[in-house]
């Protein structure tokens, strides 16, 4: 039991800590000051995110990819109807995103201000983060990430129109 808490808990660190960086982006405090508190965040995020993977595979799969890919197709068919297990693939790819994206931060940190790039990777976590919620979290966390969306959004135009 305890390694399933462990990787419940380490996603939801993960989330927590997504969820304090974005703050960070929408905060209206001096730039560089928050940049450097939003790349603590992501980066402890990241290094979260890899342990709840190592969790995963360890606890829960004994270290074997196709009883990954398996439990991530059962879990999938259980919420959607959809037998699919590539979501594990994504998953993969989207620890590789965190990990590129973290290093690039901590070699520049005016790394954010490639404003296409933000928001591609923004974007794509969003994405996956209500997706995996949908389908691996309570039901509960469904309607609380769409709330913190929402709420980050109206904060983030309501600074904007303050600023200009």
């Amino acid at each position: 039991m305890g390694g399933e808490l462990l990787v419940r808990w380490t996603a939801r660190i993960a989330v927590a800590c997504y969820i304090a960086r974005l703050l960070c982006d929408t905060s209206s405090k001096e730039w560089t000051d928050s940049q450097k508190r939003a790349r603590i965040f992501w980066s402890v995020g990241c290094v979260v995110f890899l342990l709840h993977v190592i969790a995963a595979f360890h606890f829960i799969h004994n270290w074997r990819h196709a009883a990954a890919f398996e439990a991530t197709a059962k879990r999938t068919a259980e919420m959607t109807g959809w037998n699919a297990g590539f979501g594990l693939y994504v998953n993969e790819a989207f620890l590789l995103l965190w990990l590129t994206d973290t290093f690039l931060w901590w070699q520049d940190l005016s790394w954010p201000k490639h404003r296409c790039i933000y928001w591609a990777v923004q974007s794509i976590f969003a994405f996956l983060m209500i997706q995996a919620t949908a389908v691996f979290g309570p039901p509960f966390w469904i309607p609380v990430v769409l709330l913190v969306i929402a709420l980050l959004t109206l904060r983030r135009f309501r600074l904007t129109s303050t600023l200009r």
